[in-house]
């Protein structure tokens, strides 16, 4: 799967993503008791786990400097129209 665009970490490696799945995939019955724990710092209010929660159910939010085409350039912010007078051209 491909990295998010602007996500440089992407490109350091992901050792720790790596460790992290290799242990879960040797114990995967910890992963239960891991999100169990999650859920409970959100039940007892934890913004942090809130969060965690949200941005793993609906996607981090975009930050506004980070908003990018697909292709680096940053996205349209503004729109300026101009109105010109026509020339009037005698036939």
């Amino acid at each position: 799967m491909a990295a998010p665009i602007g996500n440089t970490n992407a490109v350091k490696g992901k050792m720790f993503h790596d460790a992290l799945r290799k242990a879960l995939v040797q114990n995967p019955q910890r992963l239960p008791n891991i999100v169990n724990a999650l859920l409970t710092q959100a039940e007892l209010g934890e913004a942090w786990a809130v969060k965690e929660v949200i941005d793993r159910l609906d996607g981090k939010a975009i930050q506004i400097n980070q908003m990018e085409n697909a292709d680096g350039t940053p996205l349209l912010n503004a729109i300026q129209v101009t109105f010109v007078k026509p020339e009037i051209i005698d036939v």
